[in-house]
């Protein structure tokens, strides 16, 4: 009799073919799964390199340490002229310190402050102003006679600047010796808070104010947020000159304040924009400092230096 084989004793040779073709999925399978992987840890080695590898230039593009950017080209509408009269109905005659023609340019960096942080600047105040009263002991200098200038001083609401030393600062340029009393024979009076609330009205609302809003009271000149100016009897500071200066004056901030007091003023009461008057010499009060000396040094008050 012949002997049957059972197909439990061993695998017939087509699943014998199955199982070598599903071992040989398995390994590549493996393999595969080998090179993801290896692939995966190039690509997080590489970001761990250069993690902004995506976003930064070669140092063949990079701009050169210390190179600033070309500053945008300023729109011809910004002024036509540095000092040019502009009528806006009954509010009378605009003047702005560092009015921009085509000859000139903005201030494209702030001047530095060294290490130590600069102020902070809000870019819009709340729109509402506040008279002050003068300091005691601001007053350098009150003289028996002369034109009598009425003024206020006040500020914006929300600018973050501490009104009493802003006020006595204002007032202390106004009656310093050198200032405008002696020079043209004027004698400048302070407006209370209840004196305004009675009824009086200033000759010059001398006011602190943000940029936004410097803006707006300026207008129609466009002072694009930058610079100061008079406009009808108002003496509108702009807030960010006043706490970050001008590069003609440097670090000292103080000085440019005393200067922009001032030539803003000097505008108020009548006086026009000059040019240094040569080389080396100090700077004319009514010279547009804040946008450069042409070969003058710094000087912030009417009175001559020395």
């Amino acid at each position: 009799m012949p002997v049957r084989r059972s197909l439990s004793w061993g695998a017939s040779p087509r699943l014998t073919s199955m199982s070598v073709v599903s071992r040989r999925r398995t390994a590549a399978a493996v393999a595969v799964a080998v090179c993801l992987g290896l692939d995966v840890l190039g690509v997080a080695v590489a970001v761990g390199r250069d993690p902004q590898n995506a976003s930064t230039p070669s140092a063949s593009s990079a701009s050169p340490v210390g190179t600033a950017p070309t500053p945008a080209p300023v729109a011809a509408s910004f002024a036509a002229a540095t000092d040019v009269a502009f009528r806006t109905g009954t509010t009378g005659t605009v003047r702005a310190t560092g009015a921009v023609d085509s000859a000139e340019s903005v201030p494209t960096a702030e001047p530095s402050a060294g290490p130590v942080s600069p102020p902070k600047v809000v870019q819009k105040g709340d729109g509402r102003f506040r008279v002050l009263t003068v300091p005691a002991g601001s007053v350098r200098q009150t003289p028996s006679s002369g034109r009598v200038v009425r003024y206020t001083v006040e500020t914006e609401g929300g600018l973050g600047v501490e009104p009493t030393a802003y006020a006595r600062t204002v007032v202390a340029d106004l009656t310093d010796p050198r200032g405008w009393q002696n020079r043209d024979r004027v004698k400048f009076v302070n407006l209370s808070p209840a004196q305004v609330r009675g009824g009086q009205r200033p000759d010059l609302r001398i006011m602190l104010t943000s940029p936004d809003t410097t803006d707006r009271l300026c207008a129609p000149l466009q002072t694009r947020g930058r610079v100061s100016c008079h406009n009808g009897g108002r003496v509108v500071l702009n807030a960010k000159r006043w706490l970050l200066g001008a590069d003609a004056y440097g670090t000292d901030v103080a000085a440019y304040r005393e200067y922009l007091v001032n030539h803003e003023v000097g505008h108020g009461i009548g006086h026009g924009h000059v040019q240094c008057g040569g080389k080396g010499r100090p700077a004319p009060v009514m010279m547009q400092q804040t946008y450069g000396l042409d070969g003058c040094t710094p000087w912030p008050w009417p009175a001559a230096k020395g």
